[in-house]
């Protein structure tokens, strides 16, 4: 007998014993033959013939069919051109395990389900619900992670979805000379500072449906408030979209476009003056008007209290409408740089906002006035943004003009001491009228990360209609980033010179060099 043949039979022999293992194994059977010993030999009475042993082949017809054709197959695949036979098992297919309602831990459930099973009434719940608020099992495969997105969490029918994301710039500042307005982006103090200027936590997704969307953002290092953002989307219908809650309101663009997406250190300086904030808002928008793929609208009001403070004494709102118009189609435009490298792509943008009942000189920031009373406001932008083959260009005008509406009672201005002689009684403080426009371009070095922009940036005072608390200001820009990873880890440095008619000269402004990384995950 060959090795191959020994090793068939002896194997053969064993499945042959497993299957009838049972039989022997039940209790209270007797046996026909007296137990021997493990050394005992066992010899067959006299005048009983020998049982012939069984081959292989008898032994396979004694299985199940479908073990007949897992051992038959198991054979001839192991057959090797040496002739020997080698079997091998294969492990039992692996299966997922069913969710199970009542291994629940959850001490809430539990109850819910014990109500249930004391008092019926599944009949009268509303159709879907049950299998709605019930556990929308994960999947490992629906957990995944992408820089600057962060680490994405899907329930298995899609109706859940959560993405956390962290996001933190460091950066460093050198000032020389004096700034100019005191609501300049850098105080007049900062001589050389290194801080963290941004820290963000992002938790955003969508819940009962893609089209039930949420946002919460906060920034631990602020001061003033801890939460950013958070509101709701309800994106179902593609043409009457609805947002509710505290956003940026749709203003500027640049604005709008995330701090982490942008192609200098930090936005323009019409941006600090002219730009509406986060707000308590609810807004009608379209991101695609008609299916078109050119169109967008936002229409919203708001309290006009900026941000975290919800509540108000009287109904003066913002009321904003805006409308964006996309001739090659929709694309990226909420990020500064060209990445993608694209065909011609530009989008061009247009809102109108009536502030009422402002009390705050820029609208929904700045300082308070001086008298305690309000104004409103009229803004108007007008912004534009164009990419190509890693080309990009923005450019915005803002426009504010308004007029007081009510005069406060303060007599005394900030910080003034009543028994001082030489404290004059504050003065009606004028609306801040004027004008910005800025313009922005930068190229991407093809393949390479090196991106080098420009940006030049005025301010003017309009004062032909009344008198106006707003100053000239003048502003240049040039930095040179390096992209890591695209906008989720980059370094960016850049040199400004800002002044104004009464420092006389460019030389004579304040010059300011910034360093910054933006580290995303």
């Amino acid at each position: 007998m060959t090795p191959a043949s020994f090793i068939r039979h002896a194997l053969l022999v064993f499945i042959a014993m497993s299957v009838a293992a049972p039989a022997f194994a039940q209790e209270g059977e007797p046996t026909d033959k007296p137990a021997t010993s493990p050394d005992s030999t066992a010899t067959p009475p006299a005048g009983e013939a020998t049982e012939e042993p069984r081959s292989s082949e008898e032994v396979i017809g004694d299985l199940p069919q479908d073990q007949q054709d897992a051992v038959q197959e198991a054979i001839e695949e192991a057959e090797t051109p040496e002739g020997t036979t080698v079997i091998v098992v294969p492990p039992p297919e692996a299966k997922m395990r069913e969710y199970d309602p009542s291994e629940e831990t959850d001490q809430e459930a539990e109850a819910e389900e014990r109500v249930r099973r004391d008092v019926p009434g599944d009949e009268l719940h509303p159709k879907g619900e049950d299998e709605m608020m019930g556990d929308h099992i994960v999947d490992r495969g629906d957990i995944k992670f992408r820089p600057g997105k962060g680490v994405e969490i899907n329930s298995a029918d899609d109706d859940f979805q959560l993405r956390i994301r962290v996001r933190v710039q460091f950066l460093w500042t050198v000032l020389s000379g004096e700034v100019g307005a005191p609501d300049a982006d850098e105080p007049s103090e900062v001589q050389n500072n290194f801080r963290i200027r941004r820290a963000r936590f992002v938790f955003q997704g969508h819940a009962f449906g893609k089209h039930n969307q949420y946002k919460l953002e906060i920034d631990p290092l602020r001061n003033d408030n801890v939460v950013l953002d958070y509101y709701l989307d309800f994106t179902k219908k593609r043409d009457i979209q609805v947002r509710i809650g505290q956003y940026k309101i749709s203003s500027n663009r640049q604005r709008v476009i995330s701090s982490g997406n942008l192609q200098m250190v930090d936005r323009s300086i019409i941006n600090a003056e002219f730009s509406l904030d986060r707000d308590m808002s609810i807004d009608v928008r379209s991101r695609d008007f008609l299916g078109k793929n050119k169109m967008r609208y936002v229409f919203g009001i708001s309290t006009g209290n900026g941000l975290n403070n919800p509540q108000f004494s009287d109904f003066s709102m913002v009321y904003l409408a805006r409308l964006e118009y996309l001739p090659l189609g929709i694309f990226r435009d909420m990020s500064e740089v060209d990445f993608a490298r694209t065909k011609p792509r530009l989008a061009i943008g247009a809102t109108y906002s009536f502030f009422q009942g402002a009390n705050r000189v820029r609208g929904m920031t700045g300082d308070s006035f001086d008298d305690g009373g309000t104004a409103n406001y009229h803004f108007a932008y007008v912004d534009a943004i164009f990419k190509v083959r890693g080309f990009s260009a923005i450019s915005e005008f803002s426009f504010r003009e308004g007029y007081r509406k009510t005069i406060g009672e303060n007599t005394e201005p900030p910080g003034c001491d009543p028994t001082d002689p030489t404290c004059l009684p504050a003065e009606q403080t004028a609306p801040r009228n004027g004008l910005g426009w800025m313009l922005q371009a930068g190229y991407l070095v093809p393949n390479t990360r090196f991106e080098f922009a420009g940006r030049g940036a005025l301010i003017k005072a309009n004062s032909k209609r009344g008198a106006t608390s707003l100053t000239d200001r003048y502003a240049t820009t040039f930095s040179v980033s390096w992209y890591f990873a695209r906008h989720p880890f980059k370094i960016q440095a850049d040199v400004s010179q800002i002044w104004d008619p009464d420092q006389e000269s460019y030389s004579k402004g304040a010059t300011t060099f910034r360093l910054q990384l933006q580290a995303s995950l």
